[in-house]
């Protein structure tokens, strides 16, 4: 997300460097605090302790990297960011903030769909998120798979990502395919909820898990940007406004068409775990949120 955006949505509340759809629990309306939501659900799906290893997928421009050292207390974090601008806004944010002794942020210039060339340590990492990024990836397969080689055994990834289910009516799909390519999702990666977690089984992953955040998410985002249109100068001709606005308005209809949101994840099993089969867990069942955006057990 480009930064005179992330302005825009962050205008009249919290400052920050945040930019995703966010999760908007609790009658939340400031961005910055809906969007750490996000990232705190996906960092504790992840599992996160403090003294791990952490490598952020499409890191942003510093915020998030900052949650999983100052929020989960991540000794380690390495973020990677394909946006040169976001890359040196990330890095004078974490130059400029005093961490606890022995921690360490680093932010790398890069193609998260193309890890290769960034040359990751092998093996290294307890947990790897990816936040609100991982739609924009193509092939997504091979992407997968290059992330089990970075965790170490037993270690957990957990991304989100849009989804796709039943359309409430028919011949809506020309709908979704040009909202897609409006927003830069290929639309050959955007499957059903059990083909995303058989697709997370297919690179290696066990234990693979998942939370559909449809309405917290995509719904919100919309009311949120539809609430910030007065708050933005000159709306309907603002250069830096048009993107959003209009994915607001496409929201509902492309919902109707059948586009969701989940939070997944899984693990790099141990030498000794057999592969469990995954399991699909229904929104109406697991869809509670703490304040805080911690999944809470229904």
């Amino acid at each position: 997300m480009p930064t005179a955006e992330r302005a825009l949505l962050h205008r009249g509340g919290r400052r920050g460097t945040w930019g995703s759809l966010g999760l908007w629990i609790d009658q939340a309306d400031d961005y910055a605090e809906a969007c750490e939501a996000l990232a705190r659900a996906v960092g504790a799906a992840a599992g996160i302790e403090p003294g791990e290893r952490v490598l952020s997928i499409g890191s942003g421009a510093g915020d998030e990297l900052l949650l999983w050292a100052l929020g989960f207390g991540a000794t380690e974090v390495w973020g990677v960011e394909r946006d040169p601008l976001l890359v040196a806004a990330a890095q004078r944010l974490v130059q400029r903030t005093p961490l606890p002794p022995g921690t360490a942020v680093h932010v790398l210039e890069g193609d998260a769909a193309q890890l290769g060339p960034l040359a990751l340590p092998h093996r290294h990492f307890d947990r790897i998120v990816c936040v609100d990024a991982a739609y924009h990836l193509s092939p997504r397969g091979p992407f997968l798979r290059s992330l089990t080689g970075l965790l170490r055994p037993g270690g957990r990834f957990a991304m989100t990502d849009l989804t796709l289910g039943p359309a409430a009516r028919l011949g809506w799909g020309w709908l979704l395919r040009a909202a897609a390519q409006l927003a830069g999702v290929p639309r050959r990666e955007l499957l059903p909820l059990p083909a995303q977690m058989a697709r997370l089984r297919s690179a290696g992953f066990a234990d693979v898990q998942s939370l559909a955040l449809d309405a917290t998410v995509l719904d919100g985002f919309a009311r949120h940007v539809r609430r910030q249109g007065p708050l933005v100068a000159r709306t309907a001709l603002h250069p830096d406004w048009r993107r959003p606005a209009v994915t607001a308005r496409l929201i509902g209809p492309c919902r109707a068409a059948g586009l969701g949101y989940a939070l997944l994840s899984g693990a790099v099993p141990s030498s000794a775990e057999p592969m469990p089969r995954a399991v699909a867990t229904a929104s109406a069942e697991r869809t509670a949120l703490s304040s805080k955006g911690t999944p809470v057990s229904a």
